[in-house]
């Protein structure tokens, strides 16, 4: 359920069913309790719900619905092929339930023709799409975890199966007073893809970057401080550990209609392969067996509770395969929000895996005192502003608990036998 959606639909006058299969999750929403952080989203949870906004299980409601809006995604099987599966389960539940007239709106991102495919599966089930019935794809493109604010302020592409369809949708998202640009279907499914994988590339590019400088024994961050400081041109990106549900296989959507697919291909390889590129590098710092590890940040990204596709749990099993003894914390994540005190306290390493605000503001004073005397950080992120990525502990002035400065003598990003 696209819930974010539907807060703000209910908060523009709109009567809105979130409908979702899940009865666990919509008792808890129907209960006024976020399943999930989201900025502004609790307020309009509490406004609006069983006011305008209704929390149900019951398919019944889409009878009384102009505008269906299909949140579920396209995800890939065992073969990274994308699979249909879930939409298909979706059709054949609405169906007995769809009547002429009404607005399908696709929404998650999708592989190409998938929007066409849905077409085809109402036009076999008797409806004229296009005609006495209404389709379009109009892609999601906020950012978890700013989706209320984005939402009125992004333009919405929108991409009908036929004009008819295309302005049908382009009306709904006008009616909210959002800008909005046209085109087809495909063309809509493909910009969405192409946004995705445009900053995915460029994650890849940065990390590439890292490794580059690292070989080098130089620091990545004063380097990309250098191009882009005050350059028209600049715009290289920080490296880190890049995951999530879309980024993680919205390539594969593309990959196997291109004859050379080396560049999405070769991305998706660096980005997955940064965490056990960075295991590599801190086992020549530490001997990891038996070693106490602690991982700070499991989501995703900054500042969200979401741990699909998550690179943080990659790090995990790599620190388990070097038999270390690994420590979970995120300040978001149910089930790890454990006291971080007793988490760091005699830590040989820490890995920076998320970039929490939370942990921008350690006191790097405390931190010392916890940890072990030879404790390693791993800090891809920059979290601790040192301009490096792997130190140690006694790298750092103990008075530096906002990390304003940086140390004298931190040496090389790395070992230079790396």
């Amino acid at each position: 359920m696209g819930l974010p959606l539907a807060l703000f639909l209910a908060s523009k006058g709109h009567i809105v069913y979130g409908l979702d299969v899940d009865e666990a999750k919509v008792s808890v929403i129907s209960k006024k309790q976020l399943p999930f952080m989201e900025e502004g989203a609790q307020e309009l949870l509490d406004k609006y719900t069983n006011k305008t906004f209704f929390a149900t299980t019951d398919f019944g409601n889409l009878t009384k619905s102009k505008v269906i809006i299909l949140t579920l995604g396209t995800p890939v099987d065992e073969n990274m092929n994308p699979s249909l599966v879930q939409i298909d389960k979706a059709l054949a539940t609405a169906r007995p339930y769809l009547k002429r007239g009404q607005l399908l709106i696709l929404r998650s991102t999708v592989s190409p023709g998938t929007t066409e495919y849905v077409r085809y599966y109402l036009n076999n089930e008797g409806f004229k799409v296009g005609s006495d019935f209404f389709l379009a794809f109009c892609p999601e493109r906020i950012a978890e975890g700013k989706s209320i604010q984005e939402l009125a302020e992004i333009p919405q592409i929108v991409g009908g199966v036929d004009r008819t369809s295309t302005q049908k949708a382009a009306e709904f998202f006008k009616g909210l007073k959002i800008d909005v640009n046209r085109s087809d279907s495909i063309s809509a499914e493909l910009a969405k893809l192409f946004t995705n994988m445009y900053r995915y590339i460029n994650f890849a590019i940065a990390n590439e970057f890292m490794i580059l400088a690292g070989n080098n024994h130089r620091d990545i961050y004063q380097i990309v401080d250098l191009v882009n400081k005050n350059y028209k041109r600049g715009g290289v990106a920080m490296p880190g550990l890049t995951g999530g549900p879309c980024l993680f296989k919205d390539g594969f959507f593309l990959i196997g209609d291109v004859p050379f697919a080396d560049l999405i291909a070769t991305s998706w390889k660096i980005n997955e392969s940064i965490p056990l590129f960075l295991i590599k590098n801190v086992r020549d710092r530490i001997k990891l067996e038996g070693k106490k590890a602690v991982i700070l940040g499991l989501a995703f990204k900054a500042e969200i509770d979401d741990t699909r596709e998550s690179l943080a749990f990659k790090v995990k099993k790599a620190l388990e395969r070097e038999r270390a003894k690994v420590f979970l914390h995120d300040p978001y994540v149910p089930g790890y929000q454990s006291n971080l005190d007793e988490i760091l306290k005699d830590a040989d390493l820490i890995f920076l895996a998320t970039n929490h605000n939370y942990y921008k503001k350690l006191d790097i004073t405390k931190v010392k005192k916890l940890v072990s005397k030879n404790c390693v950080i791993c800090d891809v992120w920059n979290v601790f502003k040192t301009n490096k990525i792997i130190f140690t502990i006694k790298s750092l002035e103990s008075h530096l608990s906002k990390y304003s400065n940086l140390t004298d003598g931190l040496g090389d990003i790395f070992e230079a036998k790396w």
